[in-house]
């Protein structure tokens, strides 16, 4: 599901990037236990492309794939990340176009909440998984998306949503086990955790 304009504004300010510059990565090097150096990551989700900037300037990366189902955040995302060690392009979660275990570690910063039927990205995520490697995960729970603000101002599926233990049971359930336990952060409005494919 694509976002509305006043989601599209909050997720492209600088006050969001500097954010996941500075506490989500730090958030995410602790739960992969150091940096994805010489990892080949995929981003699910992209955006304007600073997802992928973190992954590469802030956990170390060597390569990243990338895609986002609109195609304007793209475009926006190639020319931030123009000469950069990326490959972008149009896609859904609920169908990557991957091989089957050909990624080290999956990032998803916040995107999974948008899915209709998010069981399905969560079995594409396990499948381009290799064995041992790494989901790292940042989302927003049922009971946020079910406050006015979030029903007022943004679009994101009524029905099948999730709480973090939920999310980690579908998980668990395509063979993706926390390596620790699901952290709520800002008083519980999102929860950041990570899988293993074991």
């Amino acid at each position: 599901m694509k976002l509305n304009s006043i989601e599209r504004a909050f997720v492209n300010n600088p006050l969001r990037a500097a954010h996941q510059h500075r506490r989500e990565s730090a958030w995410f090097r602790r739960l992969a236990g150091g940096d994805l150096s010489g990892q080949h990551v995929l981003e699910v989700g992209c955006g304007r492309g600073v997802g992928s900037e973190v992954i590469l300037d802030r956990l170390g990366a060597e390569r990243v794939t990338a895609f986002d189902l609109d195609d304007s955040m793209v475009e926006l995302a190639r020319r931030r990340l123009h000469a950069r060690p990326v490959a972008l392009s149009v896609g859904d979660v609920c169908a990557i176009e991957q091989a089957s275990a050909a990624i080290d570690t999956v990032v998803d910063f916040g995107i999974i909440h948008h899915v209709p039927v998010w069981q399905e990205s969560i079995g594409e995520i396990a499948r381009v998984l290799r064995p041992g490697g790494l989901l790292l995960f940042e989302e927003i729970p049922r009971h946020m998306l079910d406050t006015w603000l979030f029903r007022t101002f943004t679009v994101h599926p009524r029905e099948n949503r999730f709480e973090a233990d939920e999310f980690a049971a579908e998980l668990a359930r395509h063979g993706l086990h926390g390596t620790g336990r699901i952290e709520p952060h800002f008083g519980g409005a999102l929860f950041v955790g990570a899988a293993r494919k074991i």
